[in-house]
């Protein structure tokens, strides 16, 4: 008498393939988590490089940079009719990928500090940094935690 083996897959079978997958998963979701944190961090550095190119670009065609008189923040939104929308389109909190509160998202102001000085706690992913008479830009962009410590790229 000959015995058919009937067909499918033994309980060890589908057992050995979960497990498998399994690990599988436990390696691979933590790896793609990091890297889409990554990736929304060089987002905000690619945000901030064309914030310094535009400024840069003002300051090259109006002999000075625009002063912090010139410039309003509002939302994390920057207000600025001589910069906008003549050298960048836009700077408002929806440009910022970084996952924080919505009134750290976008844009932040503050005074550039004279050389040497530390830097003034910042309030938003991205901060420009102007002197009163125009003189001197720089840009910063923080990861999430906002603290000095998080400079993730600096202009300077």
């Amino acid at each position: 008498m000959i015995r058919h083996r009937q067909k499918g897959f033994t309980l060890i079978e589908v057992m050995l393939v979960v497990v498998i997958l399994s690990v599988l998963a436990a390696v691979a979701i933590p790896r793609l988590a990091g890297s889409s944190d990554k990736a929304r961090e060089n987002a905000d550095i690619i945000t901030a490089r064309e914030v310094k190119a535009a400024l840069d670009r003002y300051e090259i065609e109006n002999g000075s940079y625009p002063s912090n008189d010139d410039v309003e923040v509002k939302n994390g939104e920057i207000i600025c009719s001589k910069l906008i929308p003549a050298y960048i389109n836009q700077l408002d909190a929806s440009v910022t990928q970084q996952s924080v509160p919505e009134d750290k998202r976008g844009f932040g102001l503050q005074e550039l500090p004279p050389s040497g000085q530390n830097y003034p706690t910042p309030t938003n992913l991205i901060m420009i940094y102007l002197t009163d008479d125009g003189r001197a830009a720089e840009v910063r962009v923080y990861d999430k935690d906002l603290d000095q410590e998080s400079c993730l790229w600096s202009s300077d």
